[in-house]
């Protein structure tokens, strides 16, 4: 049984760009996460600060800046599937911004949608499945399933897309498109392939056996992706085989992330990083 905490704070009268809005006076937290499935319009996208930064303040609506305002890009590395020079996507993952993750369940069981799928297809998106289906595969099969549980996880944990920041311009399911479509940007933006292949990291040639000779160290990966955009990653691996590699970011204004160093941990000492069979 979940238990709901209740937290009640003051209505906060705040000025944004002049057009005054109030905060909601009672929020209900479930675990570490904001359950938002009944809150008051909000602020406008249009109108909110463009320079808030995520998890600096605690006055800021969460329609402005997402009040889970640490997050992980975690792109995958899967020899079976997805483009031979890409890596593909698991998913975005807000986190509090104490580092600690979210409940399983998500945060807003109005919105737990499972046929993903459909409502990508039936979007003014007309690319998206056709990009999802090359970059968001399922190593299981499945894509709806994956697509549909990253949705319920973590996408409506993202306040700034929940249906009341839209007022009156929503359409409905558009947060779902823009959060699928928003994650495929910041992966071309972020390309862990081109930011390897650029130090000299490249796949190898496949190898059998548990412990493939051909290896990068976890320094070396770490440096070519420091000298592409400042930070260290996290690197993820099964044995020596490379799994994924994860970026942390905070968020400026509502939808502008940039990188930040890493608050996780590595499991890679020697990686192995073999070409796909695709």
């Amino acid at each position: 049984m979940h238990l709901f905490t209740t937290l009640s704070l003051a209505a906060v009268l705040c000025t944004v760009h002049g057009a005054p809005f109030v905060r909601p006076p009672t929020l209900v937290v479930q675990g570490n996460a904001l359950d938002i499935d009944m809150l008051p319009p909000h602020t406008a996208p249009g109108t909110c600060p463009i320079d808030t930064i995520s998890c600096q303040r605690t006055d800021i609506d969460p329609c402005c800046s997402p009040q889970n305002g640490l997050l992980v890009l975690a792109q995958q590395w899967d020899t079976r599937w997805g483009p031979s020079d890409q890596f593909t996507v698991h998913g975005l993952w807000p986190d509090t911004c104490q580092g600690k993750q979210l409940p399983g369940s998500g945060c807003d069981h109005t919105r737990a949608y499972s046929n993903i799928t459909d409502i990508l297809s039936s979007s003014n998106d007309p690319d998206i499945i056709r990009d999802m289906n090359s970059l968001w595969p399922s190593n299981k099969g499945d894509n709806n399933w994956f697509w549909s549980h990253e949705w319920v996880k973590h996408g409506t944990c993202v306040t700034t897309l929940h249906p009341t920041c839209y007022a009156d311009s929503y359409l409905p399911y558009q947060e779902v498109t823009e959060y699928f479509r928003s994650i495929l940007d910041l992966r071309a933006k972020y390309n862990v392939h081109a930011a390897l292949n650029a130090s000299g990291i490249v796949p190898t040639e496949p190898e059998t056996g548990r412990r493939p000779k051909n290896t990068y160290s976890l320094d070396q990966f770490k440096q070519a992706i420091r000298d592409a955009w400042g930070v260290e990653p996290n690197v993820k691996c099964r044995g020596r085989q490379l799994q994924e590699v994860w970026l942390w970011f905070q968020v400026r204004g509502r939808d502008t992330y940039y990188p930040v160093e890493p608050r996780g941990q590595d499991t890679c000492y020697r990686i192995s990083y073999q070409q796909k069979s695709t």
